[in-house]
């Protein structure tokens, strides 16, 4: 048995557990301390859900397509990196809603599709005039503060009616989170609109005040080459402490409050500290605790999935007027959102045809991922025939599919974590846990989450060894 008393262990090559990595590795190197760290990642590369594919002419992104710029965490850690100087922000304003058979722009100003203006409730013919009257009453509701999570879709139609959140609001949501809104919480998602209205006491006044947060051009960042530029740089970084094909099946606690990690079954490492970043559906396969087992064994997940095709210009009979399309659950479509590539990033043009990038799948809709590509292209291609009007057969396509992908959370999701983190203090002291959905669902959050983490799992170790 390999013997390492002041060993860091990160489990886990996505973004969450590189970034934790990289802080431990900071502090480490700044203060001189005496800790080995090492990255177990089970597969053979790093990078997690960032996937860039790089043709000879381009690098596009097959798993998370941009970074939300109206969060800071990305862009702090890009800048110290010395990245920032590769980075491209989208064009082509905002997408279009698809419904009733037709695209519709949002002509004013909005957040994640809400109006932040009442006199602009009455423009277009997405909502009946009842659904008007009641968006519109609901701007003079009186603030309240949450005791407890409740459902997103709950909190919206709160604040804005039911037909503004079915028809419009909805699926600006669902693009982003791929989850049900009546059973994620409000809380539990980190949406900024929560804690602006606790802060303003009226979201359309926090809004307004923010307009930095609006909808529109700039709203996104990638890299010329792909957001594997990140996940590429924090690699070479780490490199010397990088073990790939590591596969941890089980952490024991010995008598030495250290941790003993079974790798792939034919080997044990101990370690004094351990981060666990994989996806959360697999916390309680590593430890064996029933509480553990109860909270993370519940989770149901999404499997998504994305088809880049390329078309000839005339192929396109339905041209949006934003950079893409969002489609609410009731237009009946498998498409839940349509990116126009070269609209949104303009080093992706091409004079000769047009790149699509088609998001399909989200919780209780993801049986089309299962299917095989020919099925999968078809279910698409006919429903691109009814929004864009596309009849033609694509110049090519790519698919990716992510099964089990996104964790679905309930409103119980803040007190099931909290009581988790609780039994890991109090049982399993120096293990910490990380990752998508645990707090936020964005690269933001992934990369908040890893700071916080790598500064507790240091002092964790540092009080451990008397330093």
């Amino acid at each position: 048995m390999k013997r390492a008393k002041k060993r860091i262990a990160i489990i886990g090559g996505g973004i969450t557990g590189l970034t934790t990595a990289y802080r431990v590795k900071k502090i480490i190197e700044k203060e001189n301390l005496p800790f080995e760290l090492i990255i177990l990642e089970g597969s053979l590369k790093v990078g997690g859900k960032i996937y860039t594919m790089k043709t000879k002419t381009r690098s596009i992104d097959l798993g998370a397509e941009s970074i939300d710029t109206r969060y800071p965490e990305a862009l702090e850690l890009i800048k110290e990196l010395g990245l920032d100087d590769q980075l491209i922000y989208s064009e082509g304003n905002k997408p279009d809603v698809f419904f009733y058979n037709r695209l519709y722009q949002l002509n004013y100003p909005t957040y994640n599709g809400i109006p932040v203006r009442r006199k602009d409730i009455w423009k277009g013919n997405l909502l009946s005039i009842c659904g008007k009257i009641v968006t519109y009453k609901s701007y003079f509701n009186t603030f309240k503060k949450l005791e407890k999570d409740i459902e997103t879709s709950a909190y919206l139609k709160r604040l804005l009616g039911d037909e503004m959140v079915e028809h419009i609001v909805e699926p600006f949501f669902t693009k982003i989170y791929a989850s049900d809104l009546d059973k994620i919480g409000i809380k539990a998602s980190k949406e900024l609109i929560y804690e602006i209205e606790m802060k303003y006491g009226s979201l359309q006044k926090g809004l307004a005040a923010h307009p930095e947060l609006l909808d529109g051009s700039g709203n996104y960042m990638t890299f010329k080459n792909g957001l594997s530029v990140l996940t590429n740089a924090l690699e070479k970084i780490l490199k010397p402490h990088i073990q790939y094909r590591k596969k941890v099946f089980e952490i024991k606690k010995n008598d030495e409050d250290m941790y003993i990690l079974d790798i792939n079954h034919t080997e044990q490492v101990r370690v004094s500290a351990i981060c666990i970043a994989t996806p959360i559906t697999e916390y309680f396969k590593l430890i064996d605790h029933p509480e553990i087992y109860k909270i993370f064994s519940k989770i149901e997940t999404a499997s998504v999935g994305y088809i880049i095709f390329a078309f000839s210009k005339e192929a396109i009979k339905n041209m949006p007027a934003g950079f893409g399309i969002v489609t609410p659950r009731r237009s009946d479509s498998f498409v839940t959102s349509v990116v126009f590539l070269d609209k949104k990033w303009p080093t992706l043009k091409r004079n000769e045809e047009v790149l699509i990038g088609v998001n399909f799948g989200r919780d209780g809709e993801d049986a089309l991922v299962s299917l095989s590509n020919k099925e999968i292209e078809q279910s698409i291609l006919k429903d691109l025939g009814i929004i864009l009007g596309i009849t033609e057969k694509p110049l090519f396509r790519i698919i990716k599919r992510w099964a089990n992908a996104i964790p679905q959370f309930t409103i119980t999701q803040e007190e099931d974590i909290q009581h988790a983190k609780k039994i890991l203090s109090d049982e399993y002291p120096g293990v910490y846990i990380a990752g998508q959905g645990l707090a936020g669902f964005s690269i933001n959050h992934c990369i908040q989450q890893a700071n916080d983490v790598g500064t507790q799992i240091i002092e964790y170790a540092k009080k451990q060894n008397c330093l």
